[in-house]
């Protein structure tokens, strides 16, 4: 398999800076505690299902008195915490003339561990006690350009409904409380000769389809032994990012993968032929279990494309800064 990158908040500096400076550009202005604005914020309407494009509906030039942040919708998923990974997909405009800073909605969504010294204390603030699923606004301006950021919160784990597998001819998989897989391969049990795929947890938005980048977390473990042979369930790995359908990392996954739901922990049995087979892998010859978490799915398409909106829903800026 394919060495998952580091996690990329090292290599992300830039952008980890960029996106600190869409949520407030110039922390150190940050320091003062912001004065109640004279006026009533302007209003930004944020529209667009989950998971697509969204659209600000303003009238440009605004300039916003503070910090604001506000609710678009709560998620529902797994509470974000203290060193947890989530994914965010960004979209942030330059108010005073409507023109994009940021959109990752056209290429992937950004990794980052929930941790202040990471994402910076706007960003960390805008996050923090909230749920993946959520879509959250923030506008302020900074450096004299207002900034609306527009924040969709994915899920750095599983999150569906669970089922139950009592084959007992199967590996058991137990979680930990931030999702960490922990796998235990049956004793005295000969591993099976063929791929073996089971649905550990059900996701409930769209199918992995042929073609796809994924993301996900993983562990790899050796029917064998038990031993782990991989995983990315650590503050020095980011999830990785692959596509399927091209026998890429190993061919089981093709399997496995395609047609389960984003949001899906998926089991996966591969004898040595599906998994390192024919490499130079010390593990060539070994049955790999792979627990499998998928996060993220999307065919990558041109900027250009229009993304079909959805209910409308309008947000007074709150202050955040009580």
């Amino acid at each position: 398999m394919t060495t998952p990158h580091r996690r990329r908040q090292r290599r992300h500096a830039a952008t980890l800076a960029a996106a600190a400076c869409v949520a407030s550009l110039g922390l150190a202005a940050c320091t003062d505690e912001p004065t109640a604005p004279e006026t009533p914020a302007p209003v930004v309407a944020v529209s667009g299902e989950f998971g697509g494009v969204p659209t600000l509906t303003y009238t440009p030039p605004l300039t916003f008195p503070d910090r604001r942040s506000a609710v678009v919708w709560e998620g529902d998923g797994p509470a974000i915490t203290d060193g947890s990974t989530v994914l965010l997909d960004l979209l942030a405009e330059d108010a005073s003339d409507g023109s994009s800073v940021m959109n990752t909605h056209d290429s992937l969504p950004e990794t980052y561990t929930f941790d202040e010294t990471f994402l910076g204390p706007s960003l960390y603030d805008l996050l923090k006690g909230h749920r993946a699923g959520a879509r959250l606004l923030l506008t302020e301006t900074s450096n004299s350009t207002p900034l609306a950021l527009v924040v969709d919160v994915l899920a750095g784990r599983a999150s569906g409904d669970a089922v139950p597998n009592d084959d007992p001819a199967l590996p058991t998989v137990t979680l930990g409380t931030d999702g960490t897989p922990t796998v235990t391969v049956p004793q005295d049990t000969d591993p099976p000769a063929s791929v073996v795929v089971r649905t550990l947890v059900r996701g409930d938005r769209d199918q992995v389809t042929d073609g796809q980048t994924v993301i996900v977390q993983y562990t790899a473990v050796a029917w064998s032994t038990g031993e782990i042979i991989d995983t990315t369930w650590s503050r020095v790995r980011a999830p990785f990012v692959t596509l399927v359908g091209d026998s890429k990392p190993v061919a089981a996954w093709n399997q496995g993968l395609i047609e389960q739901r984003v949001g899906s922990q998926v089991l996966i049995v591969a004898p040595p032929s599906a998994a390192y087979g024919g490499t130079a892998s010390p593990w060539a010859d070994e049955t790999v279990v792979y627990v499998v978490d998928i996060l993220h799915a999307s065919t990558l398409v041109a900027p250009d494309v229009e993304k079909q909106d959805s209910d409308e829903a309008t947000d007074e800026a709150t202050d955040d800064s009580k």
